[in-house]
């Protein structure tokens, strides 16, 4: 569901397969799959570091599903984007008595549901997993929308690429149209997802545990537990998990041992996510957007970057 395994509890929606190249400032194109009917494209933007120009570079990520495939472009934006933590290859995924894989075929997309099936290996046997995004109105919404507060319970409001790109003016607003999209993940099983460009270069897992505990240097509270994966859940994995502190939110950390390697992993629960969407409540991140939106961002992007 981005190559560091600092997650949110709120778990990402999204789970990559595959990595792109970029040069220059064009734009560069991944289509996996085949046919098409329905779609649906999700836009974010990211930052990498440009180390020709010794500056950051801002990209704009579109991510297409249709029924049969799936597509990414990635359009540079200011200076020359890096996609190193980009990590979207197939997927080898483990859960309790189960192995299988997540790959980028047979994808179902209706509407806004994006079904994505798990293949147990060596069956047909399969694990339905799917993501449906919940739209919310961005039409009139600033960067104060968003209001920090001290902790992380006292924030409150929408969070948008404009809190993240702060030279762009607090006085400017989305345009009529605009949309955000809040990923709802359901998953029949509670699993770990991962690939090679997850490999680490710890030689034991509880090496790998060690230096997953020790990754802030505060007073923060953590938990770790260990347990069986995979077939007869022979594959030994690892979860550490850092309560919330102050006005940062709770992080999770996933370790499996697989083959001769360890490896960081994505956790996904089993049943379905229930991300905010009440932003008197709490902070709703509405960082993926329809075109609408992208565009706007991207107009503004270009001009205050």
């Amino acid at each position: 569901m981005n190559g560091s395994m600092r997650k949110l509890i709120v778990i990402p929606s999204i789970l990559s397969l595959m990595m792109i190249a970029l040069v220059g400032c064009e734009e560069d194109n991944g289509i996996y799959g085949s046919g098409g009917s329905n779609n649906i494209t999700l836009t974010s933007f990211a930052n990498s570091y440009d180390s020709q120009v010794n500056a950051t570079a801002i990209a704009r990520i579109d991510e297409s599903y249709r029924t049969g495939a799936r597509e990414i472009k990635i359009k540079n934006l200011v200076n020359n984007y890096s996609n190193q933590s980009l990590n979207t290859l197939d997927k080898t995924i483990l859960a309790n008595n189960f192995e299988g894989r997540l790959e980028n075929k047979n994808i179902e997309v209706n509407g806004r549901t994006v079904k994505r099936p798990i293949y147990e290996k060596n069956t047909n046997n399969k694990s339905s997993y799917e993501v449906t995004y919940k739209t919310l109105d961005l039409s009139g919404v600033k960067a104060d929308s968003y209001l920090a507060g001290n902790t992380v319970s006292d924030s409150r409001g929408i969070i948008t690429s404009l809190n993240h790109y702060p030279k762009i003016p607090a006085t400017l607003a989305f345009p009529a149209g605009s949309v955000c999209y809040i990923p709802v993940v359901t998953s029949e099983r509670a699993f770990l997802a991962f690939n090679e460009k997850d490999k680490t270069g710890y030689s034991a897992l509880d090496k790998w545990i060690d230096a997953a505990e020790a990754r802030f240097d505060d007073n923060r509270g953590y938990s770790t537990s260990k347990f069986g994966v995979g077939a007869d859940n022979k594959q030994h994995a690892a979860q550490v998990t850092f309560f919330a502190y102050k006005n940062q939110p709770a992080y999770q950390y996933n370790g499996v041992e697989y083959d001769t390697g360890i490896y960081e992993a994505d956790y996904v629960a089993k049943g379905s996510s229930n991300p905010n969407t009440n932003s008197f409540r709490s902070v709703v991140d509405c960082t993926i957007v329809n075109e609408v939106a992208a565009d706007f961002l991207e107009r503004e992007i270009k001009r205050y970057y």
